[in-house]
């Protein structure tokens, strides 16, 4: 099987009797779920003071790999017949619904780099919960 399809197949969650789809959208929701954890508790000035840093790093190494699947989803979407054509299959892909909440769950985490400092919207990773329904 092409690697291309294959790792659409996993990313997507197409084939719900794979086992290497089943692990990863397992591992997937997982980290979404203590992510909304963490963010909750982040909230709380004590919690915040003594696992501050534990936070921070749970969040960059979360938001790395929330990054990681959306590029990964961007370079495989055009094994999908949905989005064929290069740039404009993945242009296609890019503006679908649930594509616009990864982007927008993981952006407010690299805004700072580009002085635009918006990290309280962080919590439009909570908008990756809608990720349930597909699984």
């Amino acid at each position: 099987m092409h690697l291309r399809r294959k790792a659409w197949e996993i990313l997507d969650f197409t084939r719900r009797d794979d086992r290497a789809s089943r692990r990863f959208a397992t591992v997937m929701l997982a980290l979404i779920f203590l992510n909304v954890i963490a963010v909750v508790a982040g909230s709380v000035r004590d919690v915040e003071a003594r696992w501050g840093a534990f936070l921070h790093l749970f969040e960059v190494v979360s938001v790395v790999v929330f990054t990681i699947e959306y590029f990964g989803r961007l370079w495989a979407c055009t094994a999908d017949e949905r989005f064929r054509g290069g740039v404009a299959g993945r242009v296609r892909f890019a503006f679908q619904g649930m594509s616009m909440v990864d982007l927008l769950s993981i952006l407010p985490f690299y805004l700072p780099f580009v002085h635009a400092d918006l990290r309280s919207l962080r919590a439009l990773r909570l908008l990756r919960l809608f990720r349930i329904a597909k699984i």
